[in-house]
């Protein structure tokens, strides 16, 4: 089957080659004739062959955006008239969509470079003077993003940087797209200003989600390797000189420390984080839990030195933590940025509020 498609691209090369040197308008008929002949196989047979069945989607779209490209050219007269812009666009509008998945589908079973194809056509499709008007459901940045991800697979990291670009346009998936270009730049790190560059982008897309772990891991990464130049303390000391109106470096050091166990310095940083902008929701679940941790440390200590503020001490962490677990509560009541059941259940149990902690009990996960 790869075979026959192979001798087919030829072909078609063969047959655009030899088309160039006739009649504009002669070749557009020629080229849109094989794209109806194509389509109505597409139209009419079985898609249980799924390779040959969207290997004959795209042929039938480039053969149709081939047609459209001579009849856009002049006559010998020099006049420009469309003679097949109807047809052509009826194909292209119907199959266009499925280049989507036909990528999706060569890609995941072995052919990725076909894949790769296939949303390169959806690519120069939508960019094609054919379908300009017909841009209400464009996918063009998601087939660029398909291209940008499989080409990393294959460490294509030219192409993978490029596309992500283009993907990087549609806000959905600008950030899965900057996920890749970190991901480029990182394996391709050599000097130091490769390491440079890449801390930039990462240290972006921690600022722009600092919840995500994956980002905060990728920054405890480049700043734990062995012989690194960098150095996260000095980093964060100066992204807060230089961004003293910024939550992100607060929250990148409450991080740090909350990491470390340093509960003290955690919650410290991060409610200067929360004062700066109250409304994310992870800082404030992360003051509390610290707040929570703390205690528990406090409690431990205590007992261990025979310390008889021990009670008061405790007491005091988990009614601060409860008061910020509680704002948790009401700005996210549904737990899709945070589990914030669990933790609030556990600082009711330990201040002794059973009507609460009854409350709570059943929506615990175990």
């Amino acid at each position: 089957m790869k075979k026959a498609f192979v001798v087919l691209s030829l072909l078609m090369m063969a047959f655009a080659a030899s088309a160039q040197s006739g009649n504009p308008k002669k070749n557009a008929e020629k080229m849109s004739q094989r794209a109806q002949g194509i389509y109505y196989e597409v139209e009419n047979e079985s898609a249980a062959d799924s390779v040959r069945y969207f290997r004959n989607v795209m042929d039938c779209v480039e053969y149709s955006l081939e047609s459209d490209n001579y009849d856009r050219m002049p006559d010998g007269a020099g006049v420009t008239k469309l003679r097949h812009e109807s047809e052509n666009f009826k194909r292209v509008a119907k199959l266009r969509p499925l280049l989507i998945d036909a990528g999706l589908y060569l890609a995941g079973h072995h052919y990725r470079q076909d894949g790769i194809n296939a949303w390169k056509l959806y690519i120069k499709a939508s960019e094609s003077p054919l379908m300009k008007a017909d841009n209400k459901n464009d996918e063009t940045a998601l087939a660029a993003f398909y291209i940008a991800q499989t080409s990393l697979l294959e460490r294509n990291y030219k192409a993978a940087d490029r596309y992500a670009d283009i993907a990087m346009r549609d806000d959905d998936i600008a950030q899965d797209a900057a996920e890749i270009k970190a991901r480029c730049m990182h394996d391709q790190m050599v000097t130091h200003e490769d390491s440079a560059k890449y801390l930039s982008v990462v240290a972006e897309l921690y600022r722009s989600d600092p919840s995500n772990s994956t980002y905060f891991a990728w920054l405890m990464q480049f700043y734990g390797r062995e012989n690194r130049s960098f150095n996260l303390e000095n980093f964060i000391d100066d992204q807060l000189q230089r961004f003293p109106k910024s939550p992100i470096p607060w929250i990148l050091k409450g991080e740090t420390a909350m990491h470390a166990k340093r509960w003290n310095e955690a919650v410290d940083a991060y409610k200067h984080a929360d004062e700066l902008d109250p409304k994310q929701v992870p800082v404030i679940y992360n003051i509390g839990v610290c707040l929570m941790d703390w205690a528990l440390e406090t409690g431990r200590q205590g007992t261990k030195d025979h310390d008889p503020d021990t009670k008061e001490k405790v007491t005091n962490l988990n009614a601060q933590a409860r008061n910020y677990l509680e704002r948790v509560q009401v700005m996210d009541q549904h737990r899709d940025k945070v589990d914030w059941v669990t933790p609030l259940y556990r600082i009711y149990v330990m201040l002794g509020d059973e009507i609460k902690a009854e409350e709570l009990k059943p929506l615990v996960r175990r």
